[in-house]
C-alpha cells in the first residue's frame, strides 16, 4: 500500500459539482417553463371552477325564476277558476231571475185571462138571466095566471137558471 496517505478523490467534488451545474441549468432553463405550466394549469383549474361554480348558480337562478313562474301561473289558474265561479253564479242568478220574472208574466197573465173569461162568463150570465126573465114576464103577461100559478113558473125560471150555471 503504498501510496500518498493524502490522496484526494475528484469523483466527490465533480459529482457535487455536475448536480449543482445541473441544478443551475434546470432552474435557468426547465424550472420556468415547468412553473409556468403549472401556474397556466392552475389557472385553468380554477377558471372551470368559477366556470362551474357560475353555471350552478344561473341553474339555481333559472330554477327559482322557473319556480315562481308556475307559482304565477297556479295563482292565475286559480283566479281564472274563482272568475269564472262566480261569472258561472252571476248568470246563474240572472237565468233563474228572468226565469221567474217569465213565470210571474205567464201567472198574470193567465189571471187576466181568467178574470176576463169570468167576467165575460158573468156577462152571459146575466144576458141569459135578462133573457129568460123577459121570457118570464112575457109568460106571465101572456096567462094571467093566478098567484098559485106565477108561483110554479118562478119556481121554473129558478130552475133553468139553475141548470144553465
Amino acid at each position: 500500500m503504498g501510496g500518498n496517505p493524502i490522496q484526494f478523490d475528484y469523483t466527490v467534488p465533480a459529482t457535487v459539482l455536475s448536480f449543482l451545474l445541473l441544478v443551475w441549468l434546470l432552474s435557468k432553463y426547465a424550472w420556468k417553463p415547468l412553473m409556468k405550466m403549472m401556474e397556466e394549469r392552475r389557472t385553468n383549474i380554477e377558471s372551470m371552477l368559477k366556470q362551474a361554480e357560475d353555471e350552478r348558480q344561473q341553474a339555481d337562478k333559472i330554477k327559482r325564476e322557473y319556480q315562481e313562474e308556475m307559482r304565477k301561473a297556479r295563482q292565475e289558474a286559480q283566479e281564472v277558476i274563482a272568475k269564472a265561479t262566480k261569472v258561472s253564479e252571476v248568470r246563474s242568478a240572472e237565468i233563474l231571475a228572468a226565469a221567474h220574472e217569465e213565470s210571474e208574466k205567464i201567472k198574470k197573465s193567465a189571471l187576466v185571462d181568467i178574470e176576463r173569461e169570468r167576467d165575460r162568463a158573468i156577462s152571459d150570465v146575466k144576458a141569459q138571466v135578462a133573457d129568460l126573465s123577459v121570457l118570464v114576464a112575457e109568460k106571465i103577461i101572456k096567462q094571467k095566471l093566478d098567484i098559485k100559478g106565477q108561483g110554479k113558473l118562478i119556481e121554473q125560471f129558478i130552475q133553468e137558471v139553475g141548470e144553465m150555471q
